[in-house]
C-alpha cells in the first residue's frame, strides 16, 4: 500500500540532496586563510547553510518513521537492505574511483577500499548510511518509548542533545576563552565527562535530529497556527543569525585558533546553529503546499541520487576546474542542479530495469 506523502518533507529532502551535491561539487575558492578577500569571506559565509544537508535527512527520517505504523519485520528488511546497498554500491563504485584517482587496481587495494574507512574514496563515502543504520537499529525501542511514554522519549532526546551539541558548544567556549586568556584548557572530549557519554566517537548528534523530527510532527498544527508571513520572517531571521554565528566560529578557528581552514559544513553538523537552521528550513517548507512532480520525483529518489552523485562529480569536476571562468558560486549552483538532474535521470532509468531497480 502506498504511504502518504508530505509535500513539505518532499521539498525538505530536495533541498537536502541539493545541498549535499553543492557541497561535494565545490568549484569556487573560499579559503580565507590564504586569501582573505571579501569575495572569499562572502563565499565562506554562503557555505554555512550547506551544513544542514545531512542533518535535514536525519530530521526527515525521524518525521516520517515515528509517525507511521511500525512493522518490525518490514523495518528489519529495510535496515538490512541499506547495509547490502552500501556493499553493492561499494563494489560498483570503488574500482571506478580507483581508476579516476590513478590508484593501482589490485585485489588488495580493492578489498581495502571496501573494508578500510581510512581510504579517502573508500566506504567512508557512505558514512551517512552507516549513521542511519545505527538509528534504525535502535528505532524499535525509540518508537515504543515515543508511542507509550513520551516523557522518557523527551528525556532521551534532551540527553542526546546535551551529550553531543552540548559537548561541542562547551569545547568551543573553552577554546575561545583559552585564546582570550592565553591559556589552553583541557578539552571536554578528554575529561572525565566522556566516561558518561555513550555517544563518544560516534555520530550521536544524528539521533537528536532524528528524534526532533518525530517530535515536531506532533507540534506541527501549533506552528501552522502562526500566521505564515510571521513564521517565515522568524525562520529567515533565525537562519541569518545562526549562519552568522557559524560563520564567526569558522573565522575564529581558521584565522585565529590554529590557522587551518575550518570546514564550516562538516564541522557544523553538530553545532547548535546548524540545528536551529534545520528547524528554520522545516518551518519555511511548511508553506509549500504544491504538488510539483519534479520535487516529488527527487524526494522519492534521494537514496539513488546520494549513491550516484559522487561518480558524476568525479567525471566532470576536474575538467570544469581547468576553466577559471567556471569557478564561481553562480556556476556552481547551475552545476549542482545539472548533476541533480543527471542523477535523477539515472535513477529513473535504473528503476526501469527489473534486476537493478532495487539498487535505488
Amino acid at each position: 500500500m502506498e504511504r502518504k506523502r508530505y509535500s513539505h518533507i518532499d521539498l525538505l529532502e530536495t533541498i537536502a540532496i541539493f545541498f549535499v551535491i553543492m557541497y561535494h561539487s565545490t568549484l569556487y575558492v573560499f579559503d580565507i586563510t590564504e586569501s582573505g578577500t571579501m569575495l572569499n569571506y562572502a563565499r565562506y559565509f554562503a557555505r554555512t547553510i550547506l551544513s544542514t544537508c545531512v542533518p535535514l535527512f536525519f530530521f526527515a527520517n525521524g518525521y516520517l518513521l515515528f509517525n507511521r505504523n511500525f512493522d518490525l519485520k518490514r523495518h528489519i528488511k529495510k535496515t538490512f537492505r541499506l547495509v547490502v546497498l552500501v556493499f553493492v554500491w561499494g563494489v560498483i563504485l570503488m574500482p571506478i574511483y580507483m581508476l579516476i584517482s590513478g590508484e593501482a587496481f589490485s585485489v588488495k587495494v580493492f578489498l581495502l577500499s571496501i573494508f578500510n574507512l581510512s581510504i579517502p574514496w573508500g566506504m567512508n563515502l557512505f558514512w551517512f548510511i552507516g549513521a542511519l543504520v545505527c538509528m534504525y537499529l535502535l528505532f524499535p525501542a525509540l518508537k515504543a518509548s515515543y508511542d507509550t511514554d513520551r516523557r522518557a522519549f523527551l528525556f532521551f532526546t534532551l540527553a542526546c542533545f546535551a551529550l553531543t551539541f552540548g559537548f561541542v558548544a562547551g569545547n568551543q567556549f573553552l577554546e575561545f576563552t583559552g585564546m582570550v586568556l592565553h591559556h589552553k584548557f583541557t578539552s571536554m572530549n578528554y575529561s572525565i565527562l566522556t566516561m558518561y557519554n555513550p555517544f563518544r566517537g560516534s555520530y550521536g548528534y544524528s539521533f537528536v535530529y532524528f528524534c526532533v523530527g518525530g517530535l515536531l510532527y506532533t507540534y506541527e498544527n501549533k506552528i501552522l497556527q502562526i500566521p505564515r508571513r510571521k513564521r517565515n520572517c522568524l525562520a529567515v531571521a533565525g537562519m541569518m543569525l545562526s549562519c552568522s554565528f557559524l560563520f564567526l566560529i569558522g573565522v575564529f578557528y581558521s584565522k585565529y585558533y590554529d590557522g587551518k581552514m575550518w570546514d564550516v559544513v562538516w564541522n557544523g553538523y553538530d553545532t547548535i546553529f546548524t540545528f536551529i537552521n534545520v528547524i528554520c528550513i522545516y518551518v519555511l517548507c511548511l508553506s509549500y503546499n504544491g504538488k510539483n512532480k519534479y520535487i516529488t520525483a527527487i524526494s522519492v529518489n534521494t537514496l539513488g541520487i546520494y549513491f550516484t552523485h559522487g561518480l558524476i562529480i568525479r567525471l566532470t569536476r576536474p575538467w570544469m576546474k581547468t576553466i577559471p571562468a567556471l569557478c564561481n558560486y553562480t556556476v556552481n549552483l547551475l552545476y549542482a542542479f545539472f548533476i541533480l538532474c543527471i542523477c535523477l535521470l539515472i535513477c529513473i532509468l535504473i528503476k526501469k530495469i527489473p534486476l537493478l531497480k532495487k539498487l535505488v
